[in-house]
């Protein structure tokens, strides 16, 4: 049963505010009447002009369920806490996409009200880990890519100590099952179901034709060498946070002993969710 309600929110523009508003005072007002505690991230809470917001880095450890109102990239941001804490997360999508935050915010009203009353299904959904001068973790994806736009990289790819090729790119990414449907897909990279255990190697823009996107199992460690010095190069995490990845340095990337919880609607499989963000026509 959750009885602490944390809430948080999509960072408001101007054109969007309004909207952001009026859907979070919805969620408190369902909350309260359900006799729930509710708390607020800083965000939120002065969004409301209220002083009682709770930093988005502590909010995890004070609550029973994340509630996201706003995009895949809010719930991205409380994903990696949320898992540690195993906190489930449940987003309701004010963007376009949203495989993330799968629930329509024009639902909000029932769908909040069945969450709260157990009509709900939970999906564990795997990370991956970066080891870099500290440890860091990803819900979607892991991405190494340059930062000068004129020029490519050079990258070692090297699986369970095994050299499997010197790569010239754009960049690569390693992305989860969960992040398959995020910029490894853009790149030409698979979809890949939430079930399968594995991580997905999915090369931007390479200059071999015949380098294509390669899946490992989950026990496998991918490691990436930077082997050119000519440009800028910086690690990507989830979107997220942005570090510079040095010459001659090794990346090592393997799964988390910890995985999300993610609720997800009784009615909404992995591919009718696909069907209708991708617009299949089914």
């Amino acid at each position: 049963m959750y009885n602490k309600i944390g809430i948080v929110i999509k960072p408001p523009r101007k054109d969007i505010e309004k909207n952001v508003k009026k859907h979070l005072i919805n969620a408190i007002s369902i909350l309260k009447k359900l006799n729930k505690e509710v708390i607020l991230e800083t965000i939120a809470a002065e969004l409301l002009q209220q002083s009682n917001g709770v930093l988005r880095s502590k909010i995890v450890s004070l609550s029973d369920i994340i509630l996201i109102i706003g995009g895949d990239g809010t719930f991205l941001s409380i994903a990696e806490d949320a898992a540690y804490k195993n906190i489930p997360v449940v987003g309701f999508n004010m963007g376009t996409l949203g495989f993330l935050t799968e629930f329509n915010i024009s639902q909000l009203n029932i769908e909040l009200k069945n969450i709260i009353n157990g009509k709900y299904r939970v999906s564990e959904r795997k990370l991956i880990k970066l080891e870099y001068n500290k440890t860091m973790s990803a819900l979607n994806d892991i991405v190494v890519s340059k930062g000068d736009i004129a020029r490519v990289i050079k990258l070692s790819l090297i699986i369970d100590d095994d050299p499997i090729a010197d790569i010239t790119a754009d960049g690569l990414i390693i992305s989860t099952p969960t992040g398959s449907t995020a910029y490894s897909l853009s790149a030409g990279g698979p979809l890949i179901t939430p079930e399968v255990e594995g991580t997905v190697i999915t090369p931007i823009c390479p200059h071999s034709l015949t380098f294509r996107p390669i899946i490992v199992p989950d026990r496998s460690e991918i490691k990436v060498k930077l082997i050119s010095d000519n440009t800028e190069v910086f690690i990507t995490i989830d979107g997220q946070t942005k570090i510079p990845f040095i010459y001659k340095d090794t990346i090592k990337i393997s799964s988390c002993e910890k995985k999300l919880k993610m609720i997800s609607q009784n009615d909404m499989s992995y591919f009718k969710l696909l069907s209708e963000k991708l617009k299949w026509g089914l």
